[in-house]
């Protein structure tokens, strides 16, 4: 669509969502300018909302919705049956490529099409202009299923400008808000990108990996040690589920039981380094020589307790519904963590190594021949300040020296 020369104030809006684009500000910083220097050139501006799909693994997609009274760009994530659930503009757009849609809401009793519209013209608004900026692609369709036949979600940008003025925008307004959307579009996108982009490496290789990766520690054979006390947790009789189950009842067992480990360890500000088949491998770093590694331990056995426990109020459910228990063993060890790159030259993979990592690997196994759901070695036991159970000393295979291994004494054999 055709624009008349913009004027020196809607100019430099312009240059300055570029310049927004191109130093990472957030959406909400974006939206909430946007409205407050449209303000300033004398719109008469009183909603905005601006929405887009996300790649999430919770949620499908994310609105910033903008109001005059509150000066300020609020959140809201969306699942996939909130997306659909009624009828929208925004909806309307998606699914058929319309890229602009403009009711007056001031204009008798006119029937509406879509119920948002009764919802905004209740509250006193005048007029509505909604905008859509396609990317050029689609949301693949197996991730939509209960989407009517032959209907296509495609990705973009969409949003809305709403006022309360008597008479709706002018045409000038409308000049003005048409010439902004696609710059407007742009800026969002490169935030939105950038935030998937963060969330899914956090989601994938840690949070704190994640930021590492964005901040461009990608060369092979770039890492630091980390001295840390170390959880290993290892899902049991994993494989015989694998065989006598249907897959999606061995991914849903496998998905209840990291629930339980890694939302444990996320409450006590652990890092899950890496998911190895059922088994959770993950750090609570600490200075070394220092009065940090007793905190250390002390949050990686609260994380530990805290799993187990989940697993036992899981596992009442499971018992009720007459399905298997899960069972887990977890150990607990201390020492560096070599952390970083390492693959080919052209698949690499973020990890961590070193023998404390092999350590704890190997005592967790001890789990199972000793009959305890927790075990820490002498070495984090040195950390704990309160009682512990010797479970004597074992030669663990791989492993250069006898171990000796520890429980608490609630687990006494």
């Amino acid at each position: 669509m055709a624009h008349p020369p913009l004027s020196g104030e809607t100019a430099s809006l312009v240059a300055w969502l570029h310049q927004k684009a191109l130093i990472g500000a957030t959406v909400e910083a974006i939206l909430q300018g946007l409205c407050g220097q449209a303000l300033a050139m004398g719109l008469d501006l009183d909603r905005a909302v601006v929405a887009y799909l996300v790649f999430h693994p919770q949620f499908d997609g994310m609105t910033f919705t903008w109001t005059r009274d509150t000066g300020r760009a609020v959140r809201q994530a969306a699942t996939q049956p909130d997306i659909r659930r009624l009828p929208s503009p925004f909806l309307h757009m998606q699914t058929t490529g319309t890229e602009e849609l403009r009711y007056r809401l001031d204009e008798g009793g006119e029937p509406l099409p879509f119920p948002l519209l009764d919802h905004l013209r209740s509250f006193g608004f005048t007029d509505y202009l909604a905008f859509f900026r396609p990317f050029g692609s689609s949301a693949d369709p197996t991730l939509w299923p209960d989407l009517p036949p032959g209907t296509v979600m495609r990705a973009g940008v969409t949003g809305s400008f709403s006022t309360k003025r008597s008479g709706g925008f002018t045409k000038c307004e409308l000049d003005v808000l048409r010439a902004l959307v696609l710059p407007y579009a742009v800026a969002v996108k490169a935030a939105a990108t950038f935030e998937m982009a963060e969330i899914l490496l956090g989601t994938y290789l840690g949070a704190a990996t994640g930021r590492s990766v964005l901040r461009g520690h990608v060369q092979r054979g770039h890492g630091h040690r980390v001295h840390a006390v170390i959880l290993y947790s290892d899902m049991r009789d994993s494989t015989a589920l694998a065989a006598g189950s249907s897959l999606e009842t061995y991914l849903a067992t496998l998905n209840a039981y990291f629930d339980c480990v890694v939302d444990a360890i996320d409450a006590q500000g652990g890092e899950v380094l890496k998911f190895t088949g059922d088994g959770v491998l993950a750090m609570f770093p600490f200075e070394e020589g220092t009065q940090a590694g007793t905190k250390a331990c002390w949050l990686a056995l609260a994380a530990a307790r805290d799993a187990l426990d989940q697993l036992g109020n899981v596992n009442a459910g499971r018992a009720a519904a007459e399905e298997s228990e899960i069972r887990c063993g977890i150990a607990l060890h201390a020492g560096d963590v070599m952390y970083g790159n390492v693959g080919s030259a052209r698949r690499l993979d973020f990890t961590a190594t070193g023998p404390a990592v092999n350590e704890v690997c190997r005592l967790e196994a001890q789990c199972k021949t000793l009959a305890v759901p927790l075990i820490l070695s002498d070495v984090a036991a040195s950390l704990h300040a309160g009682p512990l159970l010797s479970l004597g000393w074992h030669e663990l295979r791989g492993v250069g020296r006898a171990i000796e291994a520890f429980s608490l004494p609630e687990h006494r054999i």
